[in-house]
């Protein structure tokens, strides 16, 4: 009996830890689709008005509240920490280079763990 036991106890932790990175991969899949929209918005913007050659080409922000809300409509995820989705959002504006032309306000939101390596999500 105290096997069984054992065994539902594992059996939940694993259950939490799947849960948790399938949490985390869905977070990383809407950080995507709204650094995309973002950038798709961008370039409509931009190719909506003329640009001279001295005019400096405008910027986008990307927020947590954006990921926030893609999480949201996407996968339904509703009690995500804010900490997380700032620390997801700065993995991924990070791995596609964002810095280009986009800001966000991430770095100030994500936790210090998350501020010195950035996980490959």
């Amino acid at each position: 009996m105290r096997r069984l036991v054992r065994r539902r106890g594992g059996a939940a932790r694993e259950s939490a830890a799947h849960r948790a990175r399938h949490v985390r991969a869905q977070l990383g899949v809407a950080a995507d689709i709204a650094i995309q929209a973002r950038r798709r918005a961008l370039a409509a913007r931009r190719g909506a008005g003329a640009q001279g050659a001295d005019e400096r080409a405008p910027r986008g922000r990307v927020t947590v509240d954006d990921v926030l809300a893609c999480a949201h409509q996407h996968f339904g995820l509703t009690s995500i920490p804010r900490e997380e989705a700032a620390a997801v959002l700065r993995a991924r504006y990070e791995l596609r280079g964002c810095h280009r032309d986009l800001d966000t306000d991430a770095p100030a939101l994500a936790p210090e763990a998350s501020r010195t390596a950035v996980p490959g999500t």
